[in-house]
Formats: C-alpha cells, sequence, structure tokens
C-alpha cells in the first residue's frame, strides 16, 4: 500500500516538528516548509497527498497560498486543512470558501487531526476512483461502436452519447433530452412492441432488456438497432433509471449471410417504399422480377450443399453484376437485388415503363446466369426461370406484387425452365390449378389412381411387336385421365417422382412377367422403363432395380431402362459410375431422346449404351424421295450406333411415308402413332393375343421388306 505523502507549512519550528514527528509516528511521509516559498519548492519538486496550512505566516500568508495552489489544483486533486489559532467563524468561513477542505485549530488535538486527515484522504481516494471509473466510462463510450443512453424515469430526461447521435446521423443540439425525441423516430410498425418491451421491463423485469427496431436517420432512411437496458430500482423495487446501449444491426438483419445481397426483409422495406411512393405521386414506375435457379434442389441434392452454396453465391454475382450494367432503369443507383430464401431472388428495377423494358432485363439477366458456372469438382449449366410484374394503380400492397410476380416466375418455369413470363390476371388460375394437382398427385399412389400405359416397339419390317415402352398416367376422379406432361414435372420438383419411378418399374415388371407367361410365343418381349432425373441421384437405385427384379422374377435382359442425354452429361463421372453398375445386373440401356440434349458423342463410346432412340423432332421431318437434312441426320446416328455396336429406335413414326424412309436409311425399329398410341394393360393385351388388328397399314409394311 503506498504511504501518502503531507506537506506541513508553519512559520513556527517547534509547530513544525512536533507535526511532522506525529504524522510518521502515524505512517505517513511528513515534509516541513518554513514558508509559503518553500512550499511551492517543495510542490515543484515532489507531488503530496495533503497540505496542513498554517492560517497566518508572515510574507506570503497561509490565504494568499492557498489562493494561489487553487490556481492548479482542485479541492479534489489536492486537499488542504488550514491550522490556524483564529476561532473566529468569519476567518475560517473565508478560508473554507477560498477553497480549504477542513480546518483545525491550534493548539492541535492531534486525535481530531488525524480524524479529519484520514477523512480527507479517503475521501481523495474514493473520489479518484470515480473519477478514473467515469474516465474509463467516457473513453468506453467513445470507442464503443455502440450508442448509450441514461433514462433518468423520473424527470423523464434520457442522455444520449454521441456515438447514439451519431449513428442517426444527428449532432449534438439536434436532439431534445426528452424520451418523446427518441421515441418519434421509432418506425411506426415497431413503436408499439418498443413501448411494451420498455413496460414490462420497468414493471416487472428482472433479466436485462432486448428489443430490436427501426430508427429513423437524419437522411430519411430506416436503421435497424438492437438495444439492451436493465432498469435500476429503489429499495421499494421500483424502477427510477434504465441504462442501455444501442447497436447498429441493419447489415445483419437485412443481409443474406451468403451471397451478401439484400434479404427479404430489406427487399420488403423498400418495395413497400417505391409502391408508396407511385402511388402518391402517380409517377416513378417499376418492375418487379422474381428469379428461380432451375433444378437447384437436383444440383444440390447431388452435389451436396456446399456445391449449392457456391452456385448460388455465383448466380448472385453474375445478377448483381448484370443489374449494374443495365442503362434500362431510371435510377440505377437505388436499384435492389436481394435473395429471398432458397435458389430465389428478387429485383427491383426503378424507371421500368413498359413490358419491353422489363423484358430485356430478363434476356440481360438470362445471358449473364448461363455460362458454366465452374465449381471445384465440376462444372455446372443452369438457368433461371423469371417472373415480371409490372407496377399499376391496382396495387396496394408489396405483397400482391410478390404474389404475382412469383405467380409468373411459375408459369415460366412450367415452360422448361430459362424462361420469363410476365404476369397476366389469368395465370392465377393455371397455378392454383397446379398447386391443386400438387396436392391431387401426393395422394393418387395412395389411392391407386397411377396406371401404367404401354406403347410397342415394332420391327419395322414386319410390323412384329418386340417390346413395349411403359408410360404413367394418372386416372384422376374428377380430371379423368391426366397426361405425363401435366404432373411429370411437378412430381420431379417436388420429389415424388422417385416413389412414383419405383412403383411404375415394378407395375411393368410385374406385367411383362405375367405376359410371358400367358403368351408363350412373346417370352423375348421387353419392357422399357424411364428414368428420371431424380430417380438417377438416388445412391440406391442399382439395389432398387435389383429387388425388384428378384421380386417379380422377370429376366434382366427383359428390362430396358431409359435416360436422357441430358441426365448423362449433367455430371458425367456420376452418370458412368450408374451406367456401368446398372448394367452389372445384366439390364438393358437406351439414351432417349437422342440429339436433343448436348448432343456429345464423344461420352458414348465410355458408356455402356446398347440402344440408341432417336428424337421423333428428326423422324416427323423425314421427307420423300430424295434425302432431306433430317435423313442425313439420322443416317450419320445409324452408322456411329453400328459401329459402336447399338440398336437403334425410331421415335414418332406417325405415316407410311415415315416407315419407308427409316427403312430405306437403314433404321429397322420403330415407335410411334402410325402403330399405336400408348393403351391401357388389358388393349395390349389383345395386340399381344391378335384379338385386334394392331396395325392397319400392314401391307405396305411387307411392301418395305
Amino acid at each position: 500500500m503506498t504511504t501518502n505523502r503531507i506537506l506541513v507549512v508553519d512559520d513556527e519550528e517547534f509547530n513544525r516538528d512536533v507535526c511532522v514527528r506525529r504524522l510518521e509516528r502515524k505512517g505517513f511521509e511528513a515534509v516541513a516548509a518554513s514558508s509559503g516559498d518553500q512550499a511551492l519548492e517543495k510542490l515543484q519538486e515532489q507531488s503530496f497527498d495533503l497540505i496542513l496550512l498554517d492560517y497566518m505566516m508572515p510574507g506570503i500568508t497561509g490565504l494568499d497560498l492557498l489562493r494561489f495552489l487553487r490556481q492548479s489544483w482542485s479541492a479534489q486533486e489536492l486537499p488542504i486543512i488550514m491550522v490556524t489559532a483564529v476561532t473566529d467563524s468569519q476567518s475560517i468561513a473565508q478560508a473554507l470558501d477560498e477553497g480549504a477542505n477542513d480546518y483545525i485549530t491550534k493548539p492541535i488535538d492531534f486525535s481530531v487531526a488525524m480524524a479529519r486527515i484520514r477523512s480527507q484522504l479517503a475521501r481523495k481516494r474514493a473520489e479518484a476512483a470515480l473519477r478514473k471509473s467515469e474516465e474509463r466510462y467516457a473513453l468506453a463510450a467513445k470507442g464503443a461502436n455502440d450508442g448509450l443512453w441514461d433514462w433518468d424515469l423520473s424527470s423523464n430526461e434520457i442522455y444520449y452519447s454521441p456515438r447514439w447521435k451519431e449513428m442517426i446521423g444527428i449532432g449534438e443540439l439536434d436532439i431534445s433530452h426528452d424520451s418523446a425525441e427518441w421515441l418519434s423516430r421509432v418506425h411506426l410498425s415497431d413503436i408499439d412492441a418498443l413501448q411494451e418491451a420498455l413496460k414490462k421491463h420497468t414493471s416487472e423485469g428482472d433479466s436485462a432488456l432486448e428489443v430490436e427496431y427501426r430508427i429513423r436517420h437524419a437522411n430519411g432512411s430506416y436503421r435497424w438497432m438492437s438495444a439492451r437496458a436493465l432498469a435500476v430500482r429503489d429499495k421499494a423495487g421500483k424502477a427510477i433509471r434504465m441504462v442501455g446501449s444501442q447497436s447498429d444491426v441493419t447489415d445483419k438483419i437485412t443481409m443474406d449471410p451468403l451471397t451478401g445481397l439484400a434479404n427479404r426483409l430489406l427487399f420488403e422495406a423498400r418495395l413497400d417504399e417505391a409502391l408508396q411512393h407511385y402511388r402518391e405521386s402517380g409517377r416513378h414506375p417499376f418492375a418487379v422480377l422474381y428469379i428461380d435457379v432451375d433444378r437447384f434442389k437436383l444440383i444440390n441434392d447431388s452435389l451436396g450443399h456446399a456445391a449449392g452454396d457456391s452456385l448460388l453465391r455465383e448466380v448472385a454475382v453474375r445478377l448483381r453484376n448484370s443489374v449494374r450494367d443495365m442503362e434500362i432503369s431510371s435510377r440505377p443507383d437505388s436499384d435492389i437485388i436481394a435473395r429471398l430464401g432458397g435458389d430465389e431472388f428478387a429485383i427491383l428495377l426503378l424507371g421500368i415503363e413498359d413490358r419491353a423494358q422489363a423484358e430485356l432485363a430478363c434476356d440481360r439477366l438470362t445471358s449473364a446466369v448461363r455460362p458454366a458456372i465452374r465449381l471445384p469438382d465440376n462444372d455446372i449449366y443452369c438457368s433461371v426461370s423469371i417472373g415480371i410484374v409490372l407496377v399499376s394503380p391496382a396495387y396496394v400492397s408489396f405483397s400482391e406484387l410478390l404474389r404475382d410476380a412469383d405467380t409468373a416466375m411459375y408459369v415460366a418455369k412450367a415452360t422448361g425452365g430459362g424462361h420469363w413470363a410476365v404476369f397476366e390476371s389469368a395465370m392465377q388460375d393455371r397455378v392454383r390449378m397446379r398447386l391443386q394437382t400438387e396436392t391431387d398427385l401426393r395422394h393418387a399412389l395412395d389411392r391407386r389412381e397411377l396406371r401404367v400405359f404401354y406403347q410397342p416397339r415394332v420391327m419395322l419390317s414386319t410390323g412384329e411387336i418386340r417390346g413395349f415402352e411403359a408410360l404413367a398416367r394418372w386416372e384422376h376422379p374428377t380430371r379423368g385421365l391426366v397426361m405425363p406432361a401435366e404432373f411429370i414435372s411437378i412430381a420431379e420438383e417436388t420429389g415424388l417422382i422417385v416413389e412414383i419411378g419405383a412403383w411404375i418399374l415394378k407395375e411393368a415388371c410385374r406385367q411383362m412377367k405375367e405376359w410371358h407367361g400367358r403368351y408363350v410365343h412373346r417370352h423375348l418381349l421387353d419392357i422399357a422403363v424411364n428414368l428420371s432425373v431424380r430417380q438417377c441421384r438416388e445412391p440406391d437405385l442399382a439395389a432398387q432395380i435389383k429387388a425388384t427384379l428378384e421380386e417379380t422374377d422377370l429376366p434382366p435382359e427383359c428390362l430396358h431402362l431409359e435416360l436422357t442425354e441430358s441426365i448423362v452429361l449433367d455430371d458425367i463421372e456420376s452418370a458412368r459410375k450408374l451406367l456401368h453398375h446398372l448394367k452389372s445386373l445384366g439390364v438393358g440401356l437406351k439414351i432417349d431422346d437422342f440429339g436433343t440434349g448436348y448432343s456429345s458423342l464423344r461420352y458414348l463410346c465410355d458408356l455402356p449404351f446398347d440402344t440408341l432412340k432417336i428424337d421423333r423432332s428428326f423422324t416427323i421431318q423425314l421427307g420423300s424421295g430424295e434425302d432431306t437434312a433430317e435423313d442425313s441426320v439420322i443416317r450419320t446416328i445409324i452408322a456411329m450406333a453400328q459401329n459402336m455396336s447399338m440398336g437403334v429406335i425410331a421415335e414418332g413414326v406417325e405415316s407410311e411415308e415415315h416407315v419407308k424412309r427409316l427403312l430405306a436409311i437403314g433404321c429397322h425399329f420403330g415407335q410411334g402413332y402410325f402403330f399405336s398410341k400408348p393403351v391401357s394393360a388389358s388393349d395390349t393385351e389383345q395386340l399381344l393375343a391378335g384379338q385386334a388388328v394392331p396395325f392397319t397399314h400392314c401391307d405396305a409394311l411387307i411392301e418395305c421388306r
């Protein structure tokens, strides 16, 4: 513990010596000065914790020295106790008025003197500690990023730190200390919750108050704040004071952490501001673009969430750069792009006056996203579907704009992705129908409403049925027969396609095994079943197929699995592993819709396909007589397939002329409406049993042999 140093100032040597000895015996360090001048010299040489100052001295009197010292040291910094023989109260009062902390009289009663000395030193230590604490508080308040406030509940006055004021862009004199100044700046949507939280905390809260709200900045915008506070209570438990801090959490609350874009909260606030400005002024039109990444769930499920996150970050960068480079919006600096959640984004484009401008913006956005996105292990091609809504006086809330933009986006996505659509009122009925279809589809399997139809694969030269393709149909209880185009894409998006695909596979295998037993001359018939993108991403797909073959007892060579080019080439390495695994089961593998996808023939040499199916878009354009471009394409495909020991099937055979041209250019198998549309199992049995003439143009087939 530090020893307190005391300066004794007295012109009488005896008094000085007695005081010094007494003080030293009490544990103090005492220094003597015989005059005011000598006292000043001592003060220049060292510091003192207290001064005992004689009132009556020649030359510089004690009162004069007191006045001089108080110019440099306050009563808190350097306590001074006057020692005087004068007993008149006027002199004592004058000394106290000039800054003396206390006084003692001669002859000195040292027990009283020591008590007063200790009292002054104790007060000095307490005031020094308080001052240090206040300095720490001031430095902390100045250095902290939080704004501090101190609310005297009895007077209703609030102290706001400079940082608090800086947070909302106001100066020292721009706000009063009334609590109404604070609350009047809070957003109308948040004021009730804030006042309720304050009321609850002051009346009954024991734990700290924590609440978030928006407060108006001097520039007119709103900033999100997080306030924390604690009430100070009197002995009766009544809150008399509240001390708290305010943190600016705008970025945390309004920014999407994955992409760095605005989030839904900020986008909706800005959209609401734009709508209200439009409704008040009748000017400043704008457009809302609702954007969804096509097939994102498939990418996320197959490549993992890390790859999905990387994809979203890159899409966000491309959308942001595209918007920044546009010269369409009237106020590009005020446009905002946000990630609403998942794989959905939204853009507010100000100054868009018509459909043509909005569609031009969408064209640039889709083009920006289209190039390959390079991930650590894959190059991914993705597209976006965009819904457009143009503001009009009919809109009264931002939620209506988002709803209609979302509706238009679903319409765009239904066209196959990579497209955009401008909202029209008729779209709402279509979307409602789609949602109802999704709901009904979820019950279709349980209610046994799904059916398998069969379309024959025919040897073109004889008309002989060699196999069938299994195709899904839905026997809806009120809508009748629903075609795949109306529900397969929904099944893909919802994941129901996995369950539906497994059921179709089992039912087709079961049915083919039954036909093998009933029509002995048809034991070589095979059944082709399509595999969806989602099914191919199932880790146990091969095991499911093996289990189905064992359960139905269908020979593996009688099952052919059909995959499209896009499924295979989206992730060539994963596809290669899957196809070789499937091939090891002994099943046949067909590549469907060949020529419409990537058409990367170089990959086929590495993949164990045994059959190519020529897409119907080539077949239906086959000409008569001289070769056409389509003839040349098909001839090239056939020659390539033969070089790789692969079979060829032409889809979309719809006329006698198609049959003739296909035979002439070397294609021996086909399927299409010329032979039979997909039919139910019972109608297929009629074909197999010969109870109906399946092909009405058999004579033409014989002529072509």
